[in-house]
């Protein structure tokens, strides 16, 4: 289009050719010249709903040359500012806006559907303060390539997904195994024991694979968990792998009932785990009973074969102390050697040198038992005999671990038992810690048991001494209560307001022939089992 002072110089120019001078023919020739220059400078206007006829029409009238005027603009209704313009030697398509004419793309390379898309997105970018003409032009080369909408928008304009951080994922969805995996310890582990606890996360984090980890969690499937069974099973045991599924099982049940819309179980209709996936392992009940004799017989071994394999580290003696206290009274390891010296009392109204460890609820339930306070009577001979493993006095523990005032663990007589086993250990460096002494268990005729099996020995032994009710008591079984029961309420017991009421209370009178007989037998026959050792 010409500028205004064009326009007047070459109607200026006009009229000084024909002669005429300004005057009442100027407005018949203005009038004239103004008509024709719209013809020669502009397009012809057409509207509708644009289809492929159009455009293959289009690209007809170019192609015979039959484009009238300087070409054709034909409107898009169905998308305002969407044009299909055509002139003598091209047909294009064009988005206008109020500020702008922005060039989309050939007509022959872009089909009405794609122009339409290309429009939308150039106005978005448009809005947003971009330069569209890089993206519009890589949209029509590959349209023009392939002739694939899809594929055409794939090339110029990709998906740009913000990365979701794990907090947000966690809290909206949808969550991935290892969210999963951690959500669900941080529910589950404080309701359990802090040694439980701490298998239970050993089983749950046993599923954080290379194929698992950051799987989501709709996707997994059967076959998924039957992998991680077989590979437990291939790198562990069965029974580790029946934990390990279990532990997962009881995880997507939590993840179903408490949060299936963070974790994309929206639509799972039921537990499909449950049925679809086994492992085939069957716990049996453990029903090994320790004789006497080869409980003493163990206790003297470990104390004959303090140093085991080329390591140079010998046993400990609060580890010592621990083996003896656990065979003499049969508690729970975790409240056992965990025993302080101000719990250990004094028993006035008792037996001549007998004393009275005791423990708190706490304590108790932390070991595997009830939440109620337990108090044990304790013979002279039992507390002599662990006496001598006592090597640190000032501790505040009985039985002092190497790392300063803390309790021994329980794992430190797992340990011992492995040694005595010949189990090897693995090493620095990718060494192994031998074992030349061989199993010490078979050599010595001692069937293998653990320090649980000790409280069925004694139960069992106290039993044929008619002394049922006192092993009862000794190992803190559970007494049932009836309605009219008027012994001490557990609170009460917690707060053990006086030292008469609390051993009152913790039945000692009934406790105290169980543990008589029970140490003696134990001594005597680790007096016979050390002798014939020494022959």
């Amino acid at each position: 289009m010409l500028t205004k002072p064009l326009r007047m110089q070459r109607k200026n120019a006009l009229l000084h050719i024909y002669g005429v001078d300004y005057g009442p023919f100027d407005v018949v020739v203005s009038l004239w010249y103004r008509a024709w220059e719209d013809w020669v400078s502009t397009y012809t206007r057409e509207r509708g709903r644009l289809t492929a006829v159009d455009v293959k029409r289009a690209l007809a009238m170019v192609a015979g040359g039959k484009v009238p005027g300087r070409g054709i603009d034909h409107a898009d209704i169905a998308f305002p500012g969407l044009i299909l313009r055509t002139t003598p030697l091209a047909v294009t398509w064009y988005l206008k806006t109020r500020t702008k004419t922005l060039r989309l793309g050939d007509g022959a390379s872009l089909t009405v559907a794609a122009a339409r898309e290309a429009a939308t997105r150039a106005k978005l970018d448009l809005n947003a303060g971009i330069d569209p003409s890089v993206d519009l032009r890589v949209f029509e080369h590959a349209m023009a390539k392939t002739g694939d909408l899809a594929v055409a928008i794939d090339a110029a304009f990709p998906e740009v997904v913000e990365l979701q951080t794990d907090e947000d994922r966690r809290r909206r969805g949808p969550w991935q195994w290892k969210d999963l995996v951690d959500l669900y310890l941080a529910h589950k582990l404080p309701t359990l024991r802090p040694r439980w606890g701490k298998q239970f996360e050993g089983h749950v984090r046993r599923s954080l694979n290379n194929r698992l980890t950051n799987m989501r969690v709709a996707q997994v499937r059967q076959n998924d968990l039957l992998l991680l069974r077989d590979e437990v099973i291939e790198a562990r045991t069965l029974s580790a792998a029946a934990d390990t599924i279990e532990a997962v099982k009881s995880a997507l049940d939590w993840a179903l009932n408490m949060n299936s819309h963070r974790a994309g179980f929206a639509e799972t209709a039921y537990p499909w785990w449950r049925e679809k996936v086994q492992t085939g392992y069957e716990s049996g009940k453990r029903t090994h009973t320790p004789r006497l004799d080869e409980l003493a017989r163990t206790l003297v071994l470990a104390e004959q074969y303090r140093a085991l394999g080329g390591s140079g580290k010998e046993t400990s003696d609060a580890v010592l102390g621990a083996l003896w206290a656990v065979v003499l009274t049969g508690q729970r390891v975790g409240a056992l050697t965990g025993t302080r010296r101000d719990s250990v009392l004094p028993w006035n109204d008792g037996p001549v040198g007998w004393k009275i460890w005791s423990w708190s609820g706490e304590e108790m339930k932390k070991s595997g038992g009830i939440e109620v306070p337990h108090a044990l009577p304790m013979p002279p001979e039992a507390l002599a005999m662990i006496a001598k493993y006592d090597a640190d006095p000032t501790s505040t523990f009985l039985f002092p671990s190497g790392v300063s005032d803390k309790p021994l663990q329980g794992t430190a007589l797992t340990s011992l038992f492995a040694r005595l086993m010949g189990k090897e250990k693995a090493a620095k460096q990718d060494g192994i810690t031998l074992r030349p002494e061989g199993d010490l268990f078979i050599k010595c005729k001692i069937r293998p048991w653990v320090r649980h099996d000790v409280r069925r020995a004694l139960s069992t032994y106290l039993d044929m001494e008619r002394l049922g009710g006192s092993a009862s008591a000794i190992l803190a079984h559970r007494r049932q209560r009836s309605s009219d029961d008027t012994s001490m309420a557990e609170s009460e017991f917690t707060e053990a307001m006086t030292l008469k009421h609390y051993i009152h209370g913790q039945r000692l009178e009934v406790k105290q022939p169980g543990m008589d007989v029970w140490v003696k037998a134990i001594l005597e026959a680790y007096e016979t089992e050390r002798a014939r050792f020494s022959a």
